[in-house]
């Protein structure tokens, strides 16, 4: 294994885009209680996943107050507010992907979030620059997170194969995706929580250590 990746498929929120922590308060205090009031449904079942994906598997297991069209109405709210007014960069994070890109290796952005949240990223802090390729859930023609279907997509757009692949996750379902996709994955705990990653093979625990993993 060489100390610099050959490529990375780099997730969103959670480690480019620090949004989590109003992700889960929001879930947790807004919607959650709003689609299914007499369930603890935990934020383990929707994190990192598509939102547009996850209502049949709720509706299945839970008590849903809600139609399908007012869940992801509801997170459609919560999105326009939380990248718009909310959301900041991890520290650095200018400087890691431009000396990625320095060290020759190319980049993807491979993530659950909807083309209408990565314009609001992109028109506030100009981040797909630094991307050879950029990759929505929206773009799949398949099932996203925990499924490896966009991260086979981000290996093929940066011309590697998964296994001569990187990728940086900070979800399980996200996590997830990137081995069975076969990639070497990089847990990012920036937001301190205590997801279980015990599937990866690297772990960092802050932006510093991020960048030591990547870069050496």
């Amino acid at each position: 294994m060489s100390d610099t990746p050959t490529a990375v498929c780099f997730d969103m929120d959670g480690v480019l885009v620090q949004s989590e922590d109003h992700w889960a308060r929001i879930q947790r205090d807004h919607i959650l209680p709003t689609v299914s009031p007499d369930d603890d449904i935990p934020l383990s079942e929707i994190t990192g996943r598509d939102y547009t994906e996850v209502y049949p598997d709720l509706d299945g297991k839970y008590e849903m107050a809600v139609s399908r069209e007012e869940y992801e109405r509801l997170f459609e709210e919560a999105g326009r507010e939380i990248y718009g007014e909310h959301a900041t960069m991890l520290d650095g994070v200018d400087d890691l992907l431009a000396d990625l890109r320095a060290a020759g290796v190319p980049l993807a952005l491979t993530t659950s979030a909807p083309w209408d949240w990565i314009d609001v990223i992109e028109e506030r802090f100009g981040l797909l620059h630094h991307f050879d390729a950029a990759i929505s859930a929206q773009d799949i023609d398949g099932p996203g997170k925990p499924a490896p279907d966009i991260y086979e997509r981000g290996a093929s757009e940066l011309g590697v194969e998964p296994s001569d692949c990187w990728a940086v996750e900070d979800s399980h379902a996200g996590a997830t995706a990137a081995v069975v996709a076969g990639m070497t994955t990089v847990g990012f705990r920036g937001d301190g929580a205590e997801t279980d990653l015990s599937m990866v093979q690297h772990l960092a625990g802050d932006a510093a250590e991020l960048r030591e993993v990547l870069l050496g």
